[in-house]
């Protein structure tokens, strides 16, 4: 079966600025481990069985630093492709494109993989063999989300609410989407267990997302298509860039793919999944990426400390010092 995985590079990161900025976005912030977030993308979707390509939607300002994270780690030397946006239109326009793209290189029934180019994913043992049972299920004509099994009562993320009594071969059929909760209600839904907290991944056959995109949002697969009319393509054996005309994708509209297809659709699943999942939101979150001393402070540079408990720093270029201070 042919999977593409579609790497979806967009967005500034601003919660993690300074670090994350608009000429150098979350996904190219260097991890502890020397290795950046794209690059942890690229090689976690390649090693997937049957990918064929590794597809990556981004602004068109950002294609060479990507092309060099990847070349840094593309040893396998995978086919790649590129479609470059002039601006961002949200999510919606971006897997529109991407999958107008893949019909006319790999035909209806090829599968593509959605990716955000910002998480991090630990186990990706579990996330592969979440991907087959996603796959299974987007062969049938499901629209696949990865339901990511909550730890605690998250308020910062989005929850998919799964029918308990709608089980599927690998997964579970979407009651509903719901917005970031309260702190009661998210403690509900912890509780209740059947609700997931929404990744953002998705993996659906490229006809079956094109057909449910025509059905809930014609404009937006009309205006993408008049878009790629008007671009320009270029390629060769192992390597194809679609850059997409300005003028014609100021018209898309600008909604995500939740809003646009996920929320509307009838032909929703989820395929739960416990894969040591993070999108990296915070600095919280960054701090976690490194192990606490025993006073539990994280630092990552030169740091000198004092009676100082519960810190992060992140200062790789000069000397910090910490004196009486605390979370």
């Amino acid at each position: 079966m042919v999977l593409i995985p579609v790497i979806l590079s967009g967005g500034v990161g601003s919660r993690l600025w300074p670090v994350s900025r608009e000429a150098h976005p979350k996904p190219f912030m260097e991890l502890p481990d020397g290795q950046n977030l794209i690059q942890k993308t690229f090689l976690r979707a390649s090693r997937l069985e049957g990918v064929v390509e590794v597809l990556t939607v981004t602004n068109r300002e950002l294609l060479f630093k990507t092309e060099d994270e990847y070349g840094a780690v593309n040893t396998a030397k995978h086919p790649q492709g590129f479609i470059l946006e002039p601006f961002g239109r949200n999510t919606a326009a971006a897997v529109a494109a991407a999958a107008l793209q893949l019909e006319s290189m790999h035909g209806p029934d090829a599968q593509m993989l959605v990716l955000a180019a910002d998480h991090l994913i630990n186990d990706e043992k579990a996330f592969a063999a979440a991907v087959t049972n996603a796959m299974t299920l987007a062969a049938e004509g499901w629209l696949v989300t990865f339901g990511i099994q909550p730890t605690y009562p998250e308020t910062g993320f989005g929850y998919i609410e799964a029918q308990k009594d709608a089980p599927l071969k690998g997964g579970l059929k979407v009651a509903r989407f719901v917005e970031k909760p309260n702190l009661d209600t998210a403690q509900s839904y912890f509780a209740a267990g059947n609700y997931y907290w929404n990744s953002g991944m998705f993996c659906f056959r490229v006809g079956t997302v094109l057909e449910e995109l025509r059905l809930h949002v014609p404009d937006v697969v009309e205006a993408v298509s008049r878009t790629i009319e008007s671009s320009r393509l270029t390629s060769s054996a192992n390597y194809r860039c679609l850059a997409l005309d300005a003028d014609a994708f100021a018209e898309v509209q600008d909604i995500s793919i939740d809003y646009a297809l996920m929320e509307r659709s009838s032909k929703v699943a989820t395929v739960p999944c416990d894969i040591g999942w993070s999108d990296i939101g915070s600095w919280n979150a960054v701090s976690e990426l490194t192990e606490p001393d025993e006073n539990g402070n994280r630092f990552e540079g030169e740091v000198l400390s004092h009676s100082s408990y519960n810190n992060y720093v992140n200062s790789e270029g000069r000397l910090t010092a910490l004196v009486g201070v605390e979370d």
